[in-house]
């Protein structure tokens, strides 16, 4: 196994490091490259992360296996959440081929140059300090066909309640997008919550990456085909028109009906402001738990302060066998 930590200086800024473990099987076969940290909060990923490291036996590996423990050391250290604690940029949905552009482009860009190559590739998410969420996988339907089966067939021994198809560009993340343009399988695994690297969600994720490389053949054994729903519709997000103390009356993982009351935004003594209601029926794939809401604070646009519940409509759903 090789450990190396790829440093890139920032141009104007500070610089960038990026750990990467890199273990070669005893034959020849693909390379399949893991990553974590993307937001630095997430913490169920990066043990998990730390945990293939360790563990994975090389002598039963066929091709190579590739772990980026932490997107981003200062991000980490920082014990930042979602944002970018350089630029405040949503990390996630940036794409490569702008280095010259802000730190998060350049992060981004030196973040494909250790993914380019790959043949499967799965990024692990959870929920951060503020963010109740229920495990899911989203998998990045885009692409040429034979990558969309691919990235489906990676998603198939998480041991997760809901596997979401996202047909609609505009709802997967510009990285994910551009990997599957580039023809390289993968998707994303939201499994944790509120920052908290509780070991059933470590386990879920280790597990999962287990299962995805017996799937394509890196690993011996026949993967685990745990039941799943799989599911398609829109993911919306409900925000908050105004800044304040926010109640959640739904928990992560509920199922809410059309009209049904979300929660509520108080000021500070406790008086109600607005109460919030489900547009549609709807999963519940996260709430915010914190009850500190900024409306405001939308940098380069994006709502992550304001957001209040995350939904997902049931247009299509496929019980498992039996």
């Amino acid at each position: 196994m090789k450990t190396e930590i790829i440093r890139r200086k920032f141009q104007g800024g500070p610089p960038l490091e990026i750990p990467v473990a890199t273990i070669d099987g005893a034959v020849s076969g693909p390379i399949f490259t893991v990553i974590s940290g993307m937001h630095a909060g997430e913490y169920s990923g990066v043990l998990a992360a730390q945990r293939l490291i360790q563990t994975l036996d090389a002598g039963r590996l066929s091709g190579t296996l590739r772990v980026v423990p932490i997107v981003s050391t200062a991000a980490f250290l920082a014990r930042n959440m979602q944002l970018s604690p350089i630029d405040e940029r949503e990390v996630h949905y940036y794409a490569p081929g702008n280095p010259g552009g802000s730190y998060t482009e350049f992060q981004i860009d030196t973040l494909y140059s250790i993914l380019r190559g790959s043949d499967f590739v799965i990024d692990m998410h959870s929920g951060e300090f503020a963010q109740a969420l229920h495990p899911w996988v989203p998998v990045p339907m885009v692409g040429a066909p034979d990558v969309q089966e691919a990235s489906r067939s990676l998603s198939m021994g998480y041991r997760v309640e809901y596997v979401e198809l996202r047909r609609e560009r505009s709802s997967v993340p510009r990285l994910a997008a551009y990997l599957a343009d580039d023809g390289i399988a993968n998707l994303w695994a939201e499994v944790g919550k509120n920052g908290l690297p509780d070991e059933e969600h470590i386990a879920i994720h280790h597990d999962g990456v287990i299962a995805a490389m017996q799937t394509v053949g890196m690993l011996p054994g026949p993967p685990e085909r745990p039941p799943q729903k799989t599911v398609e519709g829109r993911r919306f997000q409900v925000n908050a028109n105004q800044s304040g103390v926010w109640h959640s009356y739904v928990r992560e993982g509920e199922i809410v009906d059309a009209g049904q009351e979300l929660g509520k935004i108080t000021d500070y003594f406790g008086e109600t402001l607005e109460v919030y209601m489900a547009p549609e029926r709807a999963l519940v794939l996260y709430y915010w738990s914190s009850p500190a809401i900024d409306h405001t604070r939308r940098p380069h646009g994006y709502d992550w302060h304001a957001g209040l519940v995350s939904l997902l409509t049931l247009d299509s759903v496929i019980e498992p066998a039996g």
